[in-house]
């Protein structure tokens, strides 16, 4: 179930760059013509981040390798996987990153498991835009290998 909802929300920005596309006439000049970035690549990233104590107020990624720029989100533990977003990072470039940390705006009150997931800015507009199911369009970012999303459980224990 959690590859089919991936597929969909890599699906969507890709559709709507194809009708951006195919509404171009091929017989406009060129500066009429409207500039179509591709969308940002998705693989290969990565994400390391260590047990952690702290005020609940913040989460520090250790280590982040994006394809494109993107963003780091935190989501609460929803029963074992990522559940709801608690936070996310400003935009950061592509490469590598390391000591991030990620103000939460819902802070963690007791100790917990949470999931810090790399995302790409995939529409390239600087902006963070997901929150499903009513916004999907910066997706998670993938791991080179078997194509699974660059996430990583981490305990915090809140001081």
């Amino acid at each position: 179930m959690r590859r089919r909802k991936l597929v969909t929300m890599l699906a969507v920005p890709m559709f709507a760059v194809g009708l951006l596309v195919a509404g171009c006439d091929d017989d406009e000049s060129a500066a009429d013509q409207t500039t179509l970035s591709a969308p940002a690549p998705l693989a290969p990233a990565s994400i390391a981040a260590d047990d952690q104590a702290g005020d609940g107020r913040s989460v520090t990624v250790a280590r982040l390798t994006l394809p494109a720029p993107g963003f780091i989100v935190i989501h609460a533990d929803g029963g074992g996987a990522p559940g709801p977003v608690i936070g996310h990072s400003d935009l950061l470039p592509a490469g590598d990153s390391n000591d991030v940390e990620v103000a939460l705006d819902t802070p963690i009150t007791s100790s917990a498991t949470v999931w810090p997931m790399a995302h790409v800015d995939v529409n390239v507009n600087e902006a963070y835009e997901f929150a499903p199911p009513d916004e999907a369009t910066d997706a998670p970012a993938l791991q080179e290998e078997a194509g699974a999303v660059a996430v990583v459980p981490i305990e915090y224990s809140v001081e």
